[in-house]
């Protein structure tokens, strides 16, 4: 499943703030683990992702033969 980086941002939010919560029943390492995959994830598509590119050929700027 996929999702949107405003979605990825919210759950990230989420999970910070059940970090915080003194008596989670969800702290530890795999709440840590998730935490730190999904701020990387975050990181790389704000550095790895422009606007995507159509898939069109401009045949009018290919050479004629």
């Amino acid at each position: 499943m996929l999702f949107s980086k405003q979605q990825k941002k919210l759950m990230l939010e989420i999970l910070l703030k059940e970090r915080r919560r003194l008596f989670s029943k969800h702290k530890g390492e795999l709440l840590d683990k998730t935490i730190a995959d999904l701020s990387q994830m975050i990181r790389n598509e704000e550095i790895n992702i422009t606007e995507p590119k159509d898939n069109i050929i401009d045949w009018n700027s290919r050479k004629k033969r």
